[in-house]
């Protein structure tokens, strides 16, 4: 099986950069039986972040639109492009403070689907008030990057981390391709795409044409994955 691990990048991941660099190439030399590359493609509005990295990564630049959802997308797409030029039998997504375990492909592959993502959430903090004194106290919440499907309404909602964490593999109604094993034969027919004034990312629009093209989403949520995560600010979003 050939391989592809990815992600869109930017300067803000200078935190975490060289501990994904490290896991990737665990994951590579774990899974001898496939052959597997990886590629970075930077999409900073400056250079500083891209020459840093072109001395110890495989990485690629891509122009810097203002609008961080068109960034992301474009960028993926230069990903999806590789994979279908270069004969890839799949595109492992994999953003850069994801951190899984070096057997994530084989787990993944085993399930045999054409996209199944593994478990991933990101911390929200939140105010809890005290309901005797008033006073409030912060707290970390898990927030699943996992939407159920809501079949009578036609839509979808987030579920709750209890609704999906170890129950092995199910259909769902989408997910964030954080940590996303996604076949050759689906990108031939999807794009990442982004639709300015739409609250949407690409990965849940992706979802959305997927099953719209009859691909069936799959997570399996024994696999929980180590997700770095910092929150965006409001100006990183722009």
């Amino acid at each position: 099986m050939k391989i592809l691990i990815g992600c869109p990048t930017y300067s803000r991941y200078r935190y975490c950069v060289d501990e994904w660099l490290e896991r990737v190439k665990e994951i590579i030399n774990h899974s001898k039986e496939h052959e597997i590359d990886y590629i970075l493609v930077d999409n900073s509005k400056e250079d500083d972040f891209f020459n840093e990295l072109k001395q110890k990564a495989n990485i690629v630049k891509s122009p810097y639109f203002n609008d961080v959802k068109q960034r992301i997308a474009y960028s993926r797409n230069l990903l999806r492009q590789k994979v279908l030029d270069e004969d890839y039998d799949y595109f492992f997504s994999l953003e850069q403070d994801v951190i899984p375990k070096k057997d994530i492909l084989e787990k993944l592959l085993k399930a045999n689907k054409k996209i199944i993502s593994a478990y991933y959430s990101k911390p929200v903090l939140v105010g809890l008030k005290d309901k005797e004194t008033g006073e409030i106290h912060n707290a970390f919440l898990e927030l699943a990057l996992i939407w159920l499907k809501v079949k009578e309404k036609n839509r979808v909602k987030r579920a709750l981390p209890q609704q999906v964490k170890n129950k092995g593999i199910s259909e769902v109604g989408g997910f964030g391709i954080g940590c996303a094993l996604i076949s050759r034969n689906v990108l031939k027919k999807i794009k990442f795409k982004f639709i300015e004034n739409k609250k949407a990312f690409d990965d849940l629009l992706f979802c959305e044409d997927a099953e719209n093209n009859g691909y069936q989403l799959f997570l399996d949520s024994d696999i929980q994955v180590k997700h770095l995560h910092k929150p965006w600010t409001e100006k990183e979003y722009a």
